[in-house]
């Protein structure tokens, strides 16, 4: 089977020969090819080469698009974090905000030669559209100030939450529209979770978030788009939810955290898990047999003989304290416990 062909056979238990691999910024080895949305003509450093083959982040004290002041060790040790309030007021700014144009001239720079090459290799193509709405609102608003407004100003927040799915639905409908169909999955992130639950209720979530996810995955998947879902943190509260909205793939590196049995019985064989060795308690520890174990248990429990399991890298080693030998042994136990016996 070719990597596209693995791909989609663990996304939709179809009967892979092995298990999905994503380690391509650490060995330069898996199934995927990775595109990026890029920042438009009018918004870039003109010193620069765009490619949507490379992810664009604002560096330290620069802005993005949407007037959020970034700050970074400028080290890509993290992705960073806003530090100012573009968005200040729901209730007196959200009218006159103005909001990126998803389909303004230069978001899929490189493009069609990026999809040539992923096609030559015969690798599943991922679309990268990060921060869909939580993230996007709290580095928009504030993150207290958001959690606030979620109790306070429900309706004022939903009408951001809308406006900020139109932003997705116009990047998927560009996507669709240059690539003809050659891009196999909408990949989009929200943290949704701490160490101890999520951080808000799961009824404010179904309120407010759910109806914006439902139309953002229901025009991927019009598009003949997959959709891989990121979420870190102790999200099992709506992982019901997620399955329920149709998310075909989701990201989770902290699978002790959220308990490998317990989301075990609420998604094995209904949902494609890609996974890491768990990226808090047992990959900073280097401890090979700890590796071993987890990624064997990882692959028995989320995944099944029919697929539905992803082996992925965590690509900010320096980050969670770990090296890059640590993870390349990871992904060799992938290898070895991810191949199906025919």
């Amino acid at each position: 089977m070719t990597s596209y062909e693995i791909m989609k056979a663990n996304i939709h238990f179809q009967n892979p020969d092995r298990i999905g691999l994503r380690f391509d910024r650490i060995a330069g080895k898996g199934d995927v090819c990775r595109i990026f949305v890029l920042p438009p003509k009018d918004k870039r450093d003109n010193s620069k080469t765009y490619s949507v083959s490379k992810k664009v982040r604002p560096g330290d004290n620069e802005y993005d698009e949407w007037g959020c002041l970034w700050r970074s060790d400028g080290k890509g040790s993290s992705m960073g974090e806003p530090c100012n309030i573009a968005l200040e007021d729901l209730e007196e700014d959200l009218e006159d905000f103005q909001f990126p144009d998803p389909k303004a001239e230069g978001r899929f720079d490189g493009l069609e030669e990026a999809l040539k090459v992923a096609e030559e290799k015969n690798l599943y193509v991922q679309l990268n559209s990060p921060q869909c709405i939580f993230e996007r609102m709290h580095f928009l608003h504030g993150f207290e100030d958001t959690l606030c407004d979620i109790i306070e100003l429900p309706e004022e927040t939903e009408e951001l939450a809308r406006k900020l799915a139109d932003y997705q639905i116009g990047i998927i409908e560009e996507a669709y529209r240059l690539g003809k169909g050659r891009i196999h999955c909408y990949d989009t992130t929200d943290d949704w979770g701490t160490q101890q639950a999520l951080m808000i209720s799961p009824k404010r979530f179904r309120e407010i978030f759910k109806p914006q996810y439902k139309r953002i995955f229901d025009k991927a998947h019009e598009c003949g788009m997959d959709i891989r879902f990121h979420t870190d943190g102790k999200i099992n509260d709506i992982l019901e939810d997620l399955i329920e909205l149709g998310v075909d793939i989701i990201n989770i590196h902290q699978p002790n955290l959220v308990g490998v049995d317990e989301i075990s019985k609420i998604g094995q064989g209904r949902i494609c898990f890609e996974a890491s060795v768990d990226i808090q308690t047992t990959l900073p520890t280097g401890d090979k047999e700890r590796i071993d174990r987890e990624a064997k248990e990882l692959v028995e429990k989320w995944g099944t003989r029919q697929g539905g399991f992803i082996g992925v890298e965590y690509g900010y080693l320096d980050a969670i304290g770990t090296t890059k030998e640590t993870m390349l042994y990871e992904l060799e136990c992938f290898e070895k416990y991810g191949t199906y016996k025919k």
